[in-house]
C-alpha cells in the first residue's frame, strides 16, 4: 500500500509581537523529508518506520517546523496551503494518509489552520481516504478538526517525549483500518477552561491524574483505541477556545462519550490545582545561593520561545548582574543589534551595549552591559536529549560574551531551549555554573531535572506569563476558567457531537 506522511508543527501564540512567515516552517517536499528527519525521534519518523518495517511504500508529502510565534500572515497562509495541496493532489494513489500537526497553529483571518488545511485536503482526496493524525498535547481541538480525520491520537508526555512512540502508535492504527481489523469512531468533548503549563507535567500531579482516569476506562473497555487529553496552550486568542478530550473507540460511540465525559469532569474537578506559585527575580536568586549544590534553573517561563515569547528578555540577566556578580551563570537572550555589533569586532574584543527588550516593548526593557566576546558561531546545532532528538535546530548569528562571571548567549533568533544542548553547543556546561536560566515553563523539565540540585519559577511579566488573567483577551470563547466565574457539570455521555 501507498501511504502519505507529513509534518506541519507551528504553535500560534496571539499576543506575540512578532509574526510568522512561510519561509519560518523551512519546508521541504518529496524525498528530502525522509532524508533530513530520518532516525530522529519525531512523529514523522516512527510513521516510516513502521510503514517500512510492513513493507508498504511512504510517500512523502511536506515536512517543516517553525518556533512558536504570533499568526501566519494571511498572504503567507494562501501560499502554505497552495504549496501543500500541490503536493498532495500530484501524489498519486494514495491508500492512507499519517500526518502529524499541532492543532494549535493560526494565521491572520484563519483560527484553525489545520481543520482548513484538512477540509481542503478532504476536497482533493475525497472521504474514503483514511487520515490519521497525531497532535501536541497542547492543541486546540476543534469540531472542524474532528469532522475531517478518521482518528486523532495526543502526546501523552509533558515534557513531550513520546513523539516518536505517537507516530509509530498512529501508523500501526491505520495499517489496522486498512486490514479492516477495526472501524474508528472518534468523540471530542470541550471543557471551558484553560490552564497554565508550568503544572502540567504528566509525570506526576494534575494532569497526571486526568491521563490515569482515561487509561483506567480504557482498560475496562478494549473498545476504546486511544484516550487523548488536550490540555490546550493559553495564550490563543481565538473562538472555540479551550481543552477538550478526545477519545477513539472501535465501533463504539457510546463508550466512547461516556470515557469523555468522565475525563472531562475529572480535568475541571482538579482546575485549581494547575495554579502556580511564582517567586521575584531578587528572591529567586537568594533561593539560589542558599541551595547546596549546582546548578540552580531559573525558569523564566513567561519569555518561553516554545510558548511564543520572543526571547529577548533581559529580566533575570538585569537581576544576575545586581544581585550575583561574582557567581558562574549562564542566560540566553535574543538580540539582533547586540549580535551584530560583537559580529563587527573579534574574540577577546570589549563589548559595551544593551541588551534585550528588541522586540517585546511592552513589557521588556534593555539592559546595560560590559562583557568580553568569547566566540562567534553560525548558531547551529542538533537536539541531542529525549524531545526531538536528531532534529536540527539554528538561531541565526550567535555570539557568547563574558558579563563578568555571566556566560551570555546572545543570538539572532529564537531558539527553544528545552534542551541543555543550546548552552553546550556554545562550550558552556550549564552543570558547572551555580544558576542557569532557562526560558521554559515545563519542556525544559525531561532534560534538567536529572542533574539539577533546584528548580525555581521565576515571575516576570510577558505574553507567556501563567497569570492568565493579566493578558488582553478579546476574542477568547466565554465564559471560560479562570477568566470567568463559571459552573459546569458533565452529564454522562453527553458530549459534543
Amino acid at each position: 500500500m501507498r501511504v502519505g506522511v507529513g509534518y506541519l508543527i507551528q504553535e500560534t501564540n496571539s499576543f506575540s509581537p512578532v509574526k510568522t512567515r512561510l519561509e519560518d516552517f523551512s519546508l521541504i517536499f518529496g524525498r528530502d523529508v525522509i532524508t533530513q528527519w530520518k532516525g530522529t525521534k519525531t512523529e514523522i519518523a516512527g510513521f516510516c518506520d513502521v510503514l517500512t518495517e510492513a513493507h508498504h511504500e511512504v510517500v512523502p508529502l511536506f515536512a517543516g517546523w517553525a518556533i512558536t510565534a504570533g499568526p501566519i500572515f494571511e498572504a503567507e497562509f494562501e501560499q502554505m496551503k497552495s504549496v501543500i495541496l500541490n503536493r498532495i493532489n500530484n501524489a498519486g494513489k494514495l491508500d492512507g494518509m499519517l500526518l502529524a500537526l499541532h492543532g494549535a497553529m493560526c494565521a491572520e483571518r484563519t483560527d484553525d489552520c489545520e481543520g482548513t488545511l484538512l477540509r481542503l485536503i478532504r476536497e482533493v482526496r475525497g472521504r474514503d481516504l483514511p487520515i490519521l493524525l497525531t497532535l501536541d498535547l497542547h492543541a486546540n481541538i476543534t469540531q472542524q478538526l474532528i469532522t475531517e480525520t478518521d482518528a486523532v491520537i495526543g502526546y501523552r508526555t509533558y515534557p513531550h517525549i513520546d513523539t516518536y512512540e505517537i507516530g509509530r502508535e498512529c501508523a500501526h492504527l491505520l495499517l489496522r483500518i486498512l486490514r479492516k481489523e477495526v472501524r474508528p469512531v472518534t468523540v471530542m468533548q470541550k471543557i471551558p477552561l484553560i490552564v497554565p503549563a508550568e503544572n502540567m507535567q504528566t509525570t506526576h500531579g494534575p494532569m497526571a491524574e486526568i491521563f490515569s482516569t482515561g487509561e483506567e476506562f480504557r482498560t475496562k473497555h478494549r473498545e476504546i483505541l486511544c484516550v487523548s487529553v488536550f490540555g490546550v496552550q493559553p495564550w490563543l486568542d481565538i473562538e472555540e477556545m479551550g481543552a477538550g478530550i478526545v477519545v477513539v473507540a472501535d465501533q463504539g460511540a457510546s463508550v466512547a462519550r461516556n470515557c469523555a465525559t468522565e475525563v472531562a469532569q475529572k480535568f475541571w474537578d482538579l482546575r485549581h490545582v494547575f495554579e502556580v506559585e511564582l517567586v521575584s527575580p531578587h528572591k529567586a536568586i537568594e533561593l539560589a545561593l542558599a541551595t547546596p549544590g549546582k546548578p540552580i534553573i531559573l525558569s523564566e517561563s513567561s519569555d518561553s520561545p516554545t510558548a511564543g515569547s520572543p526571547g529577548d528578555s533581559a529580566a533575570l540577566l538585569q537581576a544576575l548582574i545586581q544581585h550575583a556578580p561574582g557567581v558562574p551563570a549562564a542566560a540566553w537572550v535574543r538580540d539582533q543589534a547586540a549580535v551584530a555589533q560583537a559580529w563587527e569586532r573579534m574574540p577577546g574584543a570589549r563589548l559595551e551595549t544593551l541588551v534585550g527588550g528588541t522586540l517585546d516593548r511592552k513589557f521588556r526593557s534593555p539592559v546595560p552591559v560590559t562583557a568580553v566576546i568569547r566566540s562567534l558561531t553560525d548558531g547551529r546545532f542538533t537536539f541531542r536529549g529525549a524531545w526531538n532528538k536528531g532534529m536540527q535546530i539554528g538561531m541565526g548569528r550567535t555570539a557568547v560574551v563574558d558579563v563578568g562571571q555571566i556566560s551570555l548567549i546572545l543570538s539572532e533568533a529564537a531558539v527553544s531551549m528545552i534542551d541543555p544542548e543550546v548552552y553546550r553547543s556554545q562550550g558552556i556546561e550549564p552543570r558547572d555554573k551555580k544558576i542557569v536560566v532557562v526560558k521554559s515553563a515545563n519542556g525544559f523539565r525531561s532534560q534538567y531535572e536529572p542533574f539539577a540540585a533546584k528548580i525555581i519559577m521565576v515571575d516576570t511579566p510577558g505574553i507567556c506569563s501563567p497569570n492568565l488573567r493579566s493578558l488582553p483577551y478579546r476574542r477568547i470563547s466565554r465564559p471560560i476558567y479562570p477568566l470567568d466565574p463559571i459552573e459546569f457539570k458533565l452529564q454522562k455521555g453527553r458530549v459534543q457531537p
